[in-house]
């Protein structure tokens, strides 16, 4: 999945409102390239995860888990439910990154202990989870306040995580503009963010609701973009056509 990267194209996902399988299987049927399942957020477990987590790799989705916090048990325990990249939220200077690479990462690399339980599930042997893992898992770090964005430099400056998610929500709460995530001074922050981690060799990631938004970062040089939600996107859509559905002029008689 990596060598997506290089491709010249977007890497498309999109969240999850929902642990019921059949709900994530219809997800999955719009082929998304990977998965954003919350666990800061939501009232989830690892266990109610799970199913859904091997099912989007047995799809061949990457199943990208965020964890509550830069925490190692946390962070293991997203790897061995089957996460193909875990996201590490309010992370805000460099030694909290290198911290969430020790977490993340097998030894030499890191110090993460050894218990893959998604590997029987998907009859891979104990070899073939270390390949996988040394060439497919992936870590995302969050940058989502002031903070963070003071100490950019030195966070881009630290090896061993890939992919670089600006939160634009939890950004604006920290300038005192909560949501406004539209406003200028989000939007020449996450533009000058660009070439910084260009420079750095790491991936850029976002999310946003609207295509548009999405589209409009893209472009920009956010390559692993997050539309959210499916539950949004879909009620929209049904609104629509109820609408249009209900003007009709009816005349039967």
């Amino acid at each position: 999945m990596k060598e997506l990267f290089k491709k010249n194209r977007p890497l498309i996902g999109t969240g999850i409102f929902s642990t019921d399988q059949f709900l994530a299987k219809r997800i999955f049927d719009c082929e998304p390239d990977w998965l954003w399942i919350c666990l800061e957020h939501s009232p989830w477990t690892f266990e109610s995860i799970a199913p859904i987590v091997i099912q989007a790799r047995s799809r061949n989705i990457m199943p990208i888990v965020r964890v509550g916090w830069n925490e190692p048990d946390l962070i293991k325990r997203a790897y061995d439910t089957g996460a193909y990249g875990v996201m590490v939220p309010q992370v805000e200077t460099a030694s909290e990154v290198e911290k969430a690479v020790k977490f993340a990462r097998y030894p030499p690399l890191g110090n993460r202990g050894i218990a893959p339980w998604f590997a029987s599930h998907l009859d891979l042997t104990l070899e073939e989870v270390f390949e996988l893992d040394r060439k497919e898992n992936l870590l995302l770090i969050q940058m989502e306040s002031l903070t963070a964005l003071s100490n950019i430099d030195e966070i881009l400056a630290v090896d061993g995580y890939d992919i670089l998610i600006v939160g634009p929500t939890d950004l604006s709460a920290s300038m005192g503009i909560h949501g406004d995530i539209h406003n200028q001074k989000i939007v020449d922050i996450m533009e000058n963010v660009v070439e910084k981690a260009k420079k750095a060799g790491k991936v850029l990631g976002s999310t946003f609701s609207g295509p548009d938004k999405c589209e409009k970062w893209i472009n920009a040089g956010y390559q692993f973009m997050n539309i959210a939600d499916p539950l949004s996107l879909g009620t929209e859509k049904l609104k629509q056509e109820i609408t249009k559905l209900k003007n009709l002029e009816f005349n039967y008689h």
